[in-house]
């Protein structure tokens, strides 16, 4: 559960602050600011010190641009580090991942054009082919439906984790013509649509 504090300050030669009391072992994570709003994740069944009226803690009502911008803040920040960290060290270093996934998007390639070619008649499959894409398919499949394989999909929403990517996607092209080839193509240097 997230809850939203402010913290409340008494100026003078004897101002005072009030802020967030944590529990004895520190269960409240203080997850960032927004807007001069504190928010802190309070795990389910935790007992919350009673806390000073003067800083209205309350439970949060989240907005997207409230979660874009606490996920831009120091502790999403400092996870994501960790994971990158953990990623380089069990996985591999970034350079090992882009090439993994170069090497999947290949493959997608590659299956996607023999099915097509097999489909529009341009160049059939044979049978030990199918068979073979067949076998490579069903393994995968049975990966994901065991659990061996886990894919952002079983972990994540669908649906969030696709808009996600296609915004992000859409962005990176916006950004790629609107600072890159819209420039080159005013010089000459790219062929324009």
């Amino acid at each position: 559960m997230i809850y939203s504090f402010t913290i409340y300050k008494e100026e003078g030669p004897l101002g005072t602050t009030k802020t967030l009391k944590n529990t004895e072992d520190n269960d409240l994570t203080v997850l960032g600011e927004v807007d001069g709003v504190t928010y802190v994740h309070v795990p389910f069944n935790t007992d919350i010190p009673e806390q000073y009226p003067e800083i209205n803690f309350q439970e949060a009502t989240l907005t997207d641009d409230i979660v874009g911008s606490l996920k831009r803040q120091r502790f999403a920040s400092l996870k994501k580090q960790i994971l990158r960290d953990t990623l380089e060290d069990e996985v591999g270093d970034l350079y090992d991942m882009v090439a993994d996934c170069m090497k999947l998007v290949e493959f997608n390639i590659m299956l996607t054009s023999r099915l097509a070619a097999d489909y529009f008649g341009t160049d059939a499959l044979t049978q030990e082919t199918k068979d073979t894409y067949a076998t490579r398919n069903q393994t995968f499949l049975n990966g994901v439906d065991s659990g061996e394989i886990k894919i952002r999909g079983s972990i994540e929403d669908v649906n969030e984790l696709f808009n996600r990517l296609i915004t992000r996607y859409s962005k990176i092209q916006t950004i790629v013509d609107d600072r890159y080839l819209s420039e080159l193509k005013k010089v000459g240097l790219v062929g324009g649509q």
